[in-house]
């Protein structure tokens, strides 16, 4: 359709219809606008997926294991199965490893009374037995 298509000719000048010329600039804004917001959407869906990924990996990070010894008894809370929890006394000599087995356990020690160190997934604690 052109831009004059259902105007008047009065002398040298054309009057149009304003609706049938909107007719002929609307088709192009119309496609430009959709392109506009299936981009900007688009962006915005694939960026608050990328966002929940990220928190979901920082939850699962921020899930620090729990120490706690009472009564030669070590309990586990938050541990990765297949981790390893290894003892050492307070000069540094490694007493004893423990593989953990379930993700929140208990584990019977039997150490003799001492201060001991404790390491599991870079969490380091210090226990007195008594």
């Amino acid at each position: 359709m052109h831009p004059t298509e259902g105007c008047k000719l009065n002398k040298k000048y054309y009057f149009c219809n304003p609706i049938s010329s909107l007719r002929f600039f609307m088709k192009p804004i119309v496609f430009i606008i959709l392109f506009f917001f299936s981009c900007c959407f688009g962006t915005v869906v694939f960026a608050q997926d990328k966002q929940n990924r990220k928190q979901a990996a920082v939850a699962e990070a921020l899930a620090v294991p729990e120490m706690t010894l009472a009564n030669n008894k070590l309990t586990l809370k938050n541990a990765q199965a297949g981790r390893r929890v290894e003892i050492f006394t307070i000069l540094g000599n490694k007493v004893r490893q423990i593989e953990i087995q379930t993700p929140d356990g208990e584990y019977e020690l039997n150490l003799p009374r001492a201060i001991y160190i404790f390491k599991l997934d870079g969490v380091v604690k210090k226990f007195v037995v008594r």
